[in-house]
C-alpha cells in the first residue's frame, strides 16, 4: 500500500481509536462495538470533508469566488495608478498539472472516508 493511500487511513484509526476510548470512559451504558461505530463515522465523515475541500480547490472553487474581489482590488489600484496591472493568471499547462496533483491527493480521502462510513454502518447494524 503506497503511503498516499496509508495517510487517510491512519488518520482515521488515530481518530477512531482517541474518540473510542473518549466514550467509553464517559458513556459506559453502550458497548464498545457501539462507540467504535461512532468513532469510525466521525473519522469517516472528516475525511470526506477533507476530500470533498481538496476536490473544490483543485477544480478552482475557491478561485472562481475570490475572482470578483481581485478583479474590484485592481480596479482600486488603476484608479491610483493608471499603469498599473496585476500579473498575468498561470498558464493553462501550470494549472492543469497542479489540479492533477491535488486531484490525486483527493481521491485516497474520499475513499477512505467512504469506506470508513459504510464500515460504521455495518456495525451498528451488530
Amino acid at each position: 500500500m503506497s503511503a498516499k493511500l496509508f495517510r487517510p487511513l491512519l488518520a482515521a484509526l488515530v481518530l477512531t481509536t482517541i474518540y473510542t476510548i473518549w466514550a467509553v470512559v464517559t458513556d459506559s451504558t453502550h458497548t464498545l462495538i457501539y462507540h467504535l461505530s461512532g468513532g469510525l463515522f466521525i473519522a469517516g465523515f472528516l475525511l470526506l470533508a477533507i476530500g470533498f475541500f481538496s476536490n473544490m480547490s483543485a477544480n478552482g472553487f475557491f478561485k472562481g469566488i475570490t475572482a470578483g474581489f481581485k478583479k474590484q482590488r485592481e480596479a482600486k489600484l488603476r484608479e491610483v495608478d493608471g499603469d498599473y496591472y496585476e500579473d498575468e493568471d498561470e498558464e493553462s499547462e501550470l494549472l492543469e498539472a497542479k489540479q492533477k496533483r491535488a486531484s490525486n491527493r483527493t481521491a485516497p480521502y474520499l475513499s477512505s472516508g467512504f469506506i470508513c462510513i459504510v464500515v460504521s454502518l455495518l456495525l451498528s447494524f451488530i
